[in-house]
């Protein structure tokens, strides 16, 4: 009847009617209990939410498909978010949620559902009112996984209580209950000679001498503890810490351009492992060494591979883009080695996989705003040793520098060119051309200047009238073809004063000729140019009068010369002095020139590349990574799920680095120590108990043996974060000094060795192949530190390098030493998966291919090597071919030969030679794998 009666009321009387009636509805307060249930009742996720996620969300966002990285019935999904980068609700904030703005539509170009059926307004009212109480989720809906195993706090765990004799430390305990779980029993020990040399191998990446193996060296315990005293360690331990952040001596990228200071953090690297520096020390000191005074170790921000802004283009675009791609770099080399995150996953949208959103991407990046890439001066004893030197060469270069002012006033001569900004006065002359003819250049190169500007007289109306806007036009004797850029026209473009990038340049060195002609004649009196690196020496400069007549008026034979000026005494011509004067101006230049070098350098003090601390500049989070499109600003921060760093908005650039450090080397951080651990695992074994090491994400693996990992956790953090002490626990377990030989029914069951019932035999390491080679021949050069060996005849740039073919003593040095190219593979050794420093390689790969046979039987270093190893093994032995190949058995595989062994290598000895038996030797399996 009421609907009757509304039907029939007018549109004004039916207003009023529902006013008056919903007045006396409130002040009697009969409202009903739906009134507010949008804003007093608690929405229910299952009864409200979920049936519109069902029908119009979770087709193309559901448990199936994740179109775009969403997935809407997952709550922690929901707080991280999609592609797009946003956060897809915020709890509490619906007005900043991303999934209210594309429902209403204040997305356009992400309007949901995609279809012709949007949401009502009382499904969207539902979704906001959700938001805004909390976007509470049932645990069966929301949390279907816990959270990750690697991100809970490290459990402490008591070794089982087994009692066997095999057992001889707690690591045996964890590992037998877990073959006994599966019906298998670890392997009898490895015979004395082949753990001496698998240790040899494991902790120095070198084979035992043969007078090591022969007399009785101790206990197995004093062998390890002996190991980790010697050089040695530190220089096979860092390689394995050099691949897990990428480190190399070039760019990468096109130009590949050297950093010929880069080597100072590998003797860094070295030394700490040596001295057993704490592990939360390490991080201490890579992070923030330079608040400390240790310069060197800042290396590691800046190992990976990068091109600087200004390098992709000068334009705000590229500038920003390459900032960006700069700090990812420093974002992933933190990340995936102190934390075992994929972190760079976040930099365009929330990671897909692990709890981390894109703005916790920014924030991190944030810590490291002040961050820039490239030297700085190394401070500490070796600098105050420059700083001496640089005072002694001082008073030495003002003694010449005296002497030569002194020269210049007894010959008569000119104060020396000034290329920044050379200004030639003459008469006023009435011209309509001018010529510069070059004779010499500074360093005999092709003449080089950025202008040539020609002054008329007067002292108000005075005017360039060499510029193109004035009339004038140039031509020169020729001009570098292979950039178009290096034209003529450079030098009346009027363009120097507001950063002139592009000089004139001749195609051919030392000399040249430059010709401007005027639109008309003018009266001039003063011609000024300015310097390229390549500057002209020694040069006239003639003008034309309308007549046609040539007049030169100015030349610097009349001038003392220009302290860069490089010419021998014989192509020197000054006007007024002798042959005799000119060759000691020359000399006594020469010695000042030497003088000035060595001056600036030790006055710059010893340099290392890496991060350099600039002011930390706002930090935002970008749209889909793109630095054109800036977000809210962030603060400086660990991703929300590894807790805060606590440090204040605006704080000091140091001050990030420094707070980053601590937290991450905090015993309640739940991934450093279990990080780290899993690598020195790895290293041993070949592979570690979580077997994607730099990823403890949900795309890596689990561990195999959980316990353990986080017993030996705790026991390294115990230890004050010893790895010497890690490294004697695990090598002195009855695990590691197992046989590696394989047993028919444990194969049949754990194929890949995951509970280590046997010692997991593998091929060696190239550098270790390599050391190895060397040390077998007696040629391995023990020189430590300092630059690097070249692998390649240095280039660079747009070229490539070019593999050299012979070495010296200095290239037989540890491969440690050899300076890296980032994408380039060594000769010979590359074959073996040597990384080329192009990605993070926390673990090598380990293929079998032809090439590695080929280069190991084939190669020039091999054979040479070969017979050097022949040369030893004759000095050593003067007998039979059979005492002969005995000796090199035993040189190269640490054992004497079997019989059957001796008569082939004594046959194939006498008939080829025993370099050919050498060769032989460093192909078995015994020499090229860790036994």
């Amino acid at each position: 009847m009421s609907s009757n009666f509304l039907n029939a009321t007018k549109p004004v009387q039916r207003c009023l009617f529902l006013v008056g009636a919903w007045g006396l509805v409130v002040a009697f307060g009969w409202l009903p209990a739906w009134a507010d249930e949008t804003t007093a009742t608690p929405i229910d996720y299952l009864r409200d939410i979920r049936p519109i996620f069902a029908e119009h969300c979770s087709s193309c966002h559901g448990p199936e498909e994740q179109e775009s990285g969403l997935r809407l019935d997952d709550r922690e999904n929901l707080l991280v978010g999609g592609d797009w980068g946003d956060p897809t609700i915020v709890p509490g904030k619906s007005d900043e949620s991303f999934l209210i703005r594309v429902v209403s539509g204040e997305e356009p170009d992400l309007k949901m559902p995609p279809e012709d059926e949007p949401l009502t307004a009382t499904q969207i009212e539902l979704l906001r009112t959700w938001i805004d109480q909390g976007a509470s989720m049932p645990k069966h809906d929301a949390s279907k996984h816990p959270q990750h195993w690697s991100l809970r706090p490290i459990a402490v765990v008591e070794p089982p209580a087994i009692d066997d004799p095999w057992i001889a430390n707690p690591i045996d305990a964890f590992v037998l209950t877990r073959l006994r779980e599966a019906g298998l029993e670890p392997s009898s020990r490895a015979e004395p000679r082949v753990l001496t040399r698998r240790t040899f191998l494991t902790l120095h990446g070198l084979p035992p001498a043969q007078k090591t193996l022969k007399q009785d060296s101790g206990t197995h315990a004093e062998l390890v503890d002996h190991l980790l005293r010697s050089p040695r360690y530190g220089e096979r331990w860092a390689q394995h810490w050099l691949d897990v952040i990428r480190w190399a001596e070039t760019t990468g990228y096109e130009t590949n351009l050297a950093r010929p200071r880069a080597w100072p953090y590998r003797d860094w690297l070295i030394q700490a492992l040596n001295d057993d520096m704490p592990y939360d020390q390490f991080i201490f000191e890579q992070l923030a060494g330079d608040t400390i005074g240790i310069d060197a170790a800042l290396g590691f921000l800046v190992a990976g591979p990068v091109n600087l802004p200004g390098q992709i283009g000068k334009d705000e675009e590229s500038m920003r883009q390459a900032r960006q791609d700069a700090l990812d770099e420093v974002i992933r080399t933190v990340s995936g080695s102190f934390l075992g995150l994929t972190m760079g996953c976040a930099r365009c949208h929330s990671h897909k996989f692990d709890p981390i959103p894109q703005r916790d991407y920014y924030a991190f990046q944030a810590i490291f705003a002040g961050i820039q890439y490239g030297e700085r001066r190394l401070r500490g004893e070796e600098n105050d040793r420059w700083t001496a030197e640089a005072e002694k060469v001082k008073e030495k270069l003002d003694v010449a520098r005296n002497g030569l002012e002194a020269l210049r006033r007894e010959l008569k001569l000119l104060p020396p060119l000034s290329p920044n900004n050379h200004t030639e006065f003459f008469e006023p002359m009435l011209a309509d051309t001018v010529r510069m003819e070059i004779q010499s250049t500074n360093h005999s190169g092709r003449p080089t200047l950025f202008e040539l500007e020609i002054w008329s007289a007067g002292e108000t109306t005075s005017k360039n009238v060499a510029l193109a806007t004035n009339g004038g036009q140039a031509t020169a004797s020729s001009f570098a073809l292979e950039n178009q850029s290096r034209h003529p026209d450079n030098l009346i473009d009027g363009i120097l004063r507001t950063g002139d990038r592009f000089p004139w340049i001749a195609n051919s060195a030392g000399a040249g000729w430059i010709e401007i002609k005027l639109a008309q004649a003018e009266t001039i009196n003063r011609i000024v140019w300015q310097r390229a690196e390549e500057f002209p020496v020694d040069y006239d400069i003639k003008v034309r009068s309308p007549n046609g007549d040539w007049t030169t008026v100015a030349h610097p034979r009349n001038r003392m010369l220009h302290p860069e000026d490089t010419r021998p005494a014989d192509k020197v011509t000054l006007e007024g002095v002798d042959e005799t004067d000119v060759e000691n101006l020359v000399a006594q230049l020469a010695n000042a020139r030497k003088l000035n070098g060595e001056y600036n350098r030790l006055a710059a003090g010893p340099q290392v590349f890496a991060g350099v601390s600039r002011p930390a500049e706002p930090s935002y989070r970008l749209k889909r990574g793109d630095p054109m499109q800036r977000m809210e600003q962030v603060e400086p921060n660990v991703p929300g799920v590894l807790g805060s760093i606590g440090v204040a908005p605006g704080a000091d650039e140091s001050v990030r680095r420094v707070a980053l450090a601590r937290h991450l080397a905090n015993p309640e951080n739940p991934l450093t120590a279990r990080v780290m651990v899993n690598r020195i695992w790895q290293h041993h074994f070949g592979a570690g108990l979580v077997r994607t090491p730099s990823d403890m994400g949900k795309m890596g693996e689990e561990p195999t043996h959980p316990e353990l990992l986080d017993w030996l956790a705790n026991e390294f953090v115990r230890s004050g974060w010893s790895v010497k002490a890690l490294h004697r626990l695990i090598l002195s377990s009855s695990t590691f000094c197992q046989s590696h030989q394989p047993r028919p029914e444990a194969l049949s069951v754990d194929a890949d060795c995951h509970m280590l019932w046997r010692f997991p035999p593998r091929r060696l390491e190239a550098e270790v192949l390599r050391d190895s080679i060397l040390q077998v021949s007696g040629k391995l050069n023990l020189d430590a530190s300092g630059p690097g060996f070249d692998f390649f005849n240095q280039s660079g740039g747009l070229s490539d390098y070019v593999p050299k073919e012979e070495f010296d003593e200095s290239g037989w040095r540890r491969m440690i030493y050899a300076k890296k190219i980032r994408m380039q593979q060594i000769d010979v050794f590359g074959a073996f998966d040597c990384p080329d420093a192009g990605q993070m390689t926390a673990k090598r790969s380990r293929s079998i291919t032809p090439i590695q046979a080929l280069n190991l039987l084939n190669s020039t270093f091999v054979n040479r090597q070969a017979g050097f190893f022949a040369e030893r093994v004759r000095a050593l032995s003067s007998g039979d071919p059979a005492e002969l190949v005995s000796r090199a058995v035993e040189l190269a595989l640490g054992r004497p030969p079997t019989k059957a062994e001796t008569r082939q290598l004594a046959s194939l000895c006498e008939q080829h030679g025993l370099e050919q038996v050498a060769r032989v030797l460093f192909n078995t399996n015994e020499f090229v794998f860790l036994p």
